[in-house]
């Protein structure tokens, strides 16, 4: 059994080494600029060689893998689910602002520069990426309700070439209705400083681009006695957004313009400085809710500073592996590319699984990196992730290896053999695991037959044929 696991550990590196070195080379728009140009988009705007919206280039590993990963929360209650949070995601160069931004990224920048924008991307390609929670500043100027930066003392003016709230919900909603991603669950967080009044011109757009998908404040009192239904109770309902208000500019009060479609904000809202990593998670514990927002702006000139978000502001957050961890809900940040992405994710290895999914599958975590992968021998004796039946977040290995079975009786009494629904639980796992490469039953989790998750994704001919071979080898 040690030469096995020995075998498993250096399979799982070698797969990791052949991943790395089989990147496909993705050729993008040679206009492009900056951010829009280090992702390769395929096809940037002729005016402002930024990325315009669905053409920022994703693994389709990574699609598959972070869609799984979502889908292990598919019975938390919503308020308690982990989503990836774009920061200001309206306030992106693909929407027109910063498109003259003079800030290098990643910080630290050089004091004499400006970056005016929080992110390069559409909603479009923010959502495509994995980012399921956005937010939205909305200010009505030049009687329109708009989309703008403008701070909370409007030192920053409003113009009447910013985008409409209601061009923003369409986007999302757009997306929403192409094929495939109808049951995502989407926040969006709408950053209100004052009361503005002007009820319709935000819920109008809600009602006819969103309408019957939102779960709406009455839902969920009437509906589910004001507890978080899950993503399964709300899929059943069809219902897969919320949007919920709340204001930074100090007052405390929140403007849901009449509670039809919006709720009052239901997590607190903290800077990205004021986190730490596990196992002190910042003051994120076992119930609250939270959110830990970046902030990637900076203004200033060759004699002054005014600000600079990423080093005296709120800080940015440049990996959410820490954040996921602690299960943060909504760790937001600016200027998100899909390597960022790639960051929080816990499950998966690159390229895994391979081959794909079946009934059959065993799938087993590699104590070299802590990540997934399939086993072509389920016979190979490993320690059992155990949950306890009572506690989610308790988590044990059994008391000694054994063969895989998705019905496995290794787990002590009180605990069932299972698989870490979130971040916070897969590290719990790995803090009880002794050092040890474990199974976990992700029988439950199956994909369906017609939607399972892709084999090697984005490895060359060559690697494949090694990562087979590996397979093969392990068998001995």
């Amino acid at each position: 059994m040690k030469l096995r696991q020995s075998l498993l550990d250096k399979a799982a590196v070698l797969v990791l080494l052949l991943t790395s070195a089989a990147e496909v080379s993705v050729q993008g728009d040679a206009s492009c600029t900056g951010i829009s140009k280090d992702v390769a988009c395929k096809k940037c705007s002729e005016s402002t060689h930024k990325c315009m919206p669905g053409e920022v280039p994703i693994d389709p590993w990574l699609v598959a893998a972070a869609k799984q990963q979502r889908e292990l929360q598919i019975d938390e209650p919503w308020d308690r689910l982990q989503m990836l949070d774009a920061h200001n995601g309206y306030n992106a160069r693909a929407w027109g602002f910063g498109v003259t931004d003079t800030c290098p990224w990643p910080p630290p920048y050089p004091m004499d520069c400006n970056n005016y924008a929080n992110q390069e991307f559409s909603f479009m390609d923010l959502l495509n990426m994995g980012i399921r929670a956005l937010e939205i500043d909305n200010w009505f100027c030049y009687n329109e309700m708009r989309m703008a930066h403008l701070g909370d003392t409007i030192d920053l003016e409003c113009s009447e070439t910013d985008p409409l709230f209601s061009d923003g919900i369409k986007e999302i909603a757009d997306w929403i209705n192409l094929p495939g991603n109808g049951e995502e669950m989407v926040r969006i967080y709408m950053n209100e400083k004052y009361n503005q009044g002007n009820d319709d011109s935000v819920n109008d757009p809600l009602e006819q681009y969103l309408g019957d998908r939102i779960l709406t404040p009455a839902e969920l009192a009437d509906t589910y006695g004001g507890k978080w239904p899950t993503p399964r109770q709300m899929r059943q309902a069809g219902k897969n957004v919320v949007v919920a208000t709340g204001s930074t500019a100090g007052s405390g009060e929140v403007y849901p313009h009449g509670g039809k479609y919006i709720h009052k904000i239901y997590w607190e809202d903290k800077q990205m400085r004021l986190f730490t990593n596990y196992p002190e998670c910042g003051t994120k514990n076992l119930t609250n809710k939270i959110r830990y927002y970046s902030d990637a702006t900076h203004y200033g000139n060759s004699t002054h500073l005014k600000h600079d978000g990423p080093s005296n502001g709120a800080g940015v957050i440049y990996d959410f592996t820490e954040f996921v961890k602690c299960r943060v809900q909504y760790p937001a940040t600016d200027m998100i590319t899909p390597d960022l992405i790639k960051t929080a994710l816990f499950t998966w290895a690159e390229g895994q699984p391979d081959p794909e999914l079946t009934s059959e599958s065993c799938v087993w975590v590699s104590r070299t990196d802590w990540r997934w992968y399939v086993s072509e021998d389920c016979s190979i004796e490993l320690y059992c992730a155990c949950q306890s039946t009572t506690d989610p977040d308790d988590w044990k290995i059994s008391s000694s290896p054994a063969s895989y079975s998705s019905s496995s009786d290794a787990c002590p009494t009180g605990y069932k053999f299972s698989v870490p629904q979130d971040g916070f639980r897969h590290q719990k796992l790995k803090d009880e695991s002794g050092g040890n490469s474990v199974w976990i039953n992700i029988t439950p989790w199956l994909p369906e037959k017609e939607s399972a998750a892709p084999s090697v994704g984005q490895l060359s001919s060559t690697a494949l044929l090694m990562s087979l071979l590996l397979g093969s080898f392990l068998r001995y």
